[in-house]
């Protein structure tokens, strides 16, 4: 058995010898990542349906008549029916909301940002409506003030932020992710071409 038979032929590195994936585990595609990267701000842009965007055009042409005539023809006050059950049902939503809110900024899940948002937006309503529905005797109007100002919006505040930064923390988190693929197929590469030039035959 001659010195060359004897030397264990080197085992091929086990790594993905084909381009990064079109799509990340979290849907986020590549090019977005790479315009992050190159600062490309068209890149990343979401492809959908072209109806979409006329839709919540019309939406908001459509909504400015409607908001002119109620108010016009709303009454300043109304009795209400099932007054009581209209309210237990947004706050256990609102309630329902935020549990997830909690259970997805435990977890890191990627729906942190949008669940953050809706929390958000149903924080100020909840405040908005708690104001302008009570009653200024009996420090009703004053209660209600307090605790949006001391309660709510902060808490309202605090998820919009969550829901901003979550996406860019997500997209901080890619950017990571490309580079460590990039520089394990680029180690990956040199490995494989040092272990090519000790495998070769030497010259005698």
């Amino acid at each position: 058995m001659t010195a060359e038979s004897a030397r264990p032929r080197p085992r091929p590195l086990p790594y993905p010898r084909q381009d990064p994936p079109t799509d990340l585990p979290s849907g986020t595609p590549v090019r977005a990542l790479d315009a992050a990267l190159h600062g490309d701000s068209y890149a990343d842009r979401l492809h959908l349906p072209r109806w979409v965007g006329p839709l919540a055009v019309g939406s908001v042409v459509g909504f400015l008549p409607w908001i002119v005539y109620l108010g016009f023809t709303l009454p300043q006050k109304v009795r209400a029916q099932h007054y009581d059950i209209a309210w237990l049902g947004f706050d256990c939503a609102m309630w329902t909301m935020l549990a997830v809110l909690a259970w997805a900024t435990l977890r890191r899940h990627a729906a942190t940002g949008p669940v953050a948002a809706v929390a958000s937006m149903m924080l100020v309503v909840d405040a908005w409506f708690d104001i302008f529905t009570s009653s200024a005797g009996h420090g009703e109007m004053v209660l209600a003030i307090t605790l949006a100002v001391c309660g709510e919006l902060p808490l309202a505040i605090l998820c919009a932020w969550v829901a901003v930064h979550a996406e860019r923390i997500r997209s901080r988190a890619y950017r990571t992710l490309r580079l460590r693929w990039e520089r394990a197929v680029h180690s990956a590469d040199e490995a494989v071409k040092l272990a090519s030039r000790r495998s070769a035959p030497r010259p005698r």
